[in-house]
């Protein structure tokens, strides 16, 4: 099982992101997309 971990920036915003194989649902911040 790999994990992807991605960072992106803009100003002083930081978003931190894991990737990982899965069934496809999206979840941000504990809740579907």
């Amino acid at each position: 099982m790999e994990r992807i971990y991605a960072t992106g920036k803009r100003k002083t915003a930081v978003a931190r992101v894991w990737l990982m194989p899965g069934t496809g649902k999206v979840v941000v911040n504990g809740k579907d997309l």
